[in-house]
């Protein structure tokens, strides 16, 4: 399938924002033709909670007990920090007693190798880190061709980086102004699965300015719709409708 994206003239920012309870949910339809045979669960820090737990249970159509899943740890090679986010995010998915937890680091790998990997799992979780290093490897290696064909019967969870680099990114520039100087101002391309440019660890303390004001503030800037979460919400797309599970804050700005 070829992915379209119809593109509409901006003419207003509208915001919602919301906090997701048990009563109330809000459901949208997504415009990119990619997410059509998709199933995504964007998060900002992993499986933060039982009902993205649960939501990660709906979209692959069996329990914890039968997934085959696959952590590709890639995004996570250019820091030097202590990784214990890293092994918290492993037992986020271990604790949950999976069919069987896969780790791989697909940066230099030969195609062949990695894609084993990624044809043997029913989710494939992409883990945070460097997200412009990120992008790089999956251009270097073909990874979104891969994946537009073969997604269809499987699950792509995003944690951080993992999320941002399946979507659009932020403008030229941006990409400094909110996450720091020591990010690059042209940090590739997305892979455009869905068309909004999502910005993770909303009111975090390691990420100061991503906040609701500071986001709002730039709305002007951007080409395309927003999404903000916190470290308790998700993103779950499927077939193309999206909805946010969790008890976190999101917001967005429809341009």
């Amino acid at each position: 399938m070829v992915g379209l994206r119809f593109l509409v003239p901006s003419i207003e920012v509208r915001v919602l924002v919301g906090q997701q309870s048990a009563s109330r949910k809000r459901v949208y339809v997504c415009s990119l033709c990619y997410t059509t045979h998709m199933k995504l669960l964007l998060t900002s820090a992993g499986i933060t909670s039982d009902k993205i737990a649960d939501a990660l249970v709906e979209l692959a159509g069996k329990p914890f007990s039968e997934m085959r899943i696959l952590f590709v740890t890639t995004a996570a090679n250019t820091s030097v920090d202590d990784k214990r986010w890293l092994t918290e995010n492993f037992f986020e998915f271990t604790s949950r007693e999976p069919a069987r937890f896969d780790i791989i680091d697909i940066a230099g790998l030969p195609s062949e190798l990695w894609k084993k990997h990624f044809e043997a799992a029913d989710v494939i979780c992409i883990g945070g880190g460097d997200e412009a290093y990120l992008s790089r490897i999956f251009v270097e290696q073909g990874v979104k061709d891969f994946l537009v064909s073969s997604l269809g019967d499987k699950v792509y969870v995003g944690i951080s980086a993992g999320s941002t680099v399946a979507g659009i990114f932020t403008p030229k520039g941006l990409n400094v102004e909110m996450y720091g100087e020591e990010c690059e101002a042209d940090h590739g391309i997305g892979m455009e699965f869905f068309d909004f440019v999502l910005f993770p660890h909303l009111d975090s303390p390691y990420f100061p300015k991503i906040t609701l004001e500071n986001i709002e503030a730039k709305s002007d800037r951007f080409t395309s719709k927003v999404v903000a979460i916190d470290d308790f919400v998700a993103v779950s797309l499927n077939n193309g409708e999206i909805k946010y599970v969790g008890d976190g804050v999101w917001k967005e700005y429809l341009a």
